[in-house]
C-alpha cells in the first residue's frame, strides 16, 4: 500500500505519541516524520535523550507504556523508528534547525550536512 500522503490523522497521533512519551518518563530527543521515496511511505522517527546500547530495549519500553494508554488516538508503533541520535537523521540536522515542545515544522526538497531530504515534518529537534 502507497502511503504518500501524510494525513492530518497520522500529523496528530505522532504529536499526541511524542507528548505521551514524555509524559511517561521516555524523554523524547527528536522526533519527525520522513517520506522514503523509494518505499512511497513515510515513517515517525524518534530518538531518545537517554543513551542505550540496545535501542531495542526502547521499543520495549514503548510498547509497555502505551499499552496503558486506553483510548488515546496515538500512532501505531508499526510505524514507529526508533534510532540512536548520534547516527541518524537527527545528527545531520542538528544546529540546523531546532524545534522544541510540541511544534511542528514542514521542511521539504532540502540538502543539509550531505543528506537530501524530500520531506520531514519535524516535531522535535535540539538546536
Amino acid at each position: 500500500m502507497v502511503e504518500n500522503a501524510l494525513v492530518a490523522e497520522d500529523i496528530e497521533a505522532a504529536g499526541q505519541l511524542v507528548s505521551f512519551l514524555d509524559d511517561h518518563g521516555l524523554a523524547v530527543r527528536g522526533a519527525l516524520w520522513l517520506y522514503d521515496s523509494d518505499a512511497e511511505r513515510w515513517r515517525f522517527v524518534i530518538a531518545f535523550k537517554e543513551a542505550r546500547k540496545d535501542i531495542t530495549s526502547f521499543y520495549l519500553d514503548v510498547a509497555k507504556a502505551t499499552s496503558k494508554a486506553g483510548t488515546q488516538n496515538l500512532l501505531d508503533l508499526s510505524r514507529v523508528d526508533i534510532v540512536d541520535p548520534d547516527r541518524s537523521i537527527f545528527a545531520a540536522l542538528k544546529g540546523v534547525i531546532g524545534v522544541e515542545g510540541n511544534n511542528r515544522v514542514r521542511f521539504s526538497r532540502n540538502r543539509i550536512n550531505g543528506v537530501y531530504l524530500e520531506d520531514a515534518m519535524i516535531y522535535r529537534l535540539p538546536a
